[in-house]
């Protein structure tokens, strides 16, 4: 076998190495994507479990995607319950007004209650 010849099969091994790692690796790609939609899938259904326990579902799919954007606005809020539970202290207190039957009860008054409390100022019952 000459020079040449060797290297050309060892360039086809290599070669071959190469495709097998390639072949095992978009395995390990594949098994961790399922894992991570699996992962969501359990996500979704323990969530989907808590909005039903909570009652939740009474409401339609407007009104819950309405709630659920709102939420979403709590995402980067350092303690979001506690802001939540400040922002329904506040408007317990006028629930029978006119004001409080409206779609959103963020106001402004309520809002800069809120960065108090986000900020660790302000006490829930005070």
């Amino acid at each position: 076998m000459t020079r040449d010849e060797r290297a050309a099969k060892r360039a086809q091994r290599l070669k071959d190495d190469i495709a097998a790692k390639g072949q095992e690796l978009a395995q390990v790609e594949a098994q961790q994507r399922a894992d991570a939609r699996a992962k969501r899938d359990r996500r979704r259904q323990r969530v989907g479990t808590l909005a039903e326990a909570a009652g939740l579902l009474i409401w339609d799919e407007t009104t819950l995607a309405g709630l659920f954007q709102i939420l979403a606005t709590f995402r980067e809020t350092p303690d979001p319950v506690a802001v939540l539970e400040r922002l329904l202290a506040d408007t317990a207190l006028t629930a029978l007004t006119p004001a409080a039957a409206g779609p959103c009860c963020l106001t402004s008054s309520a809002a800069s209650d809120a960065s108090d409390v986000s900020k660790g100022e302000g006490s829930l019952l005070s």
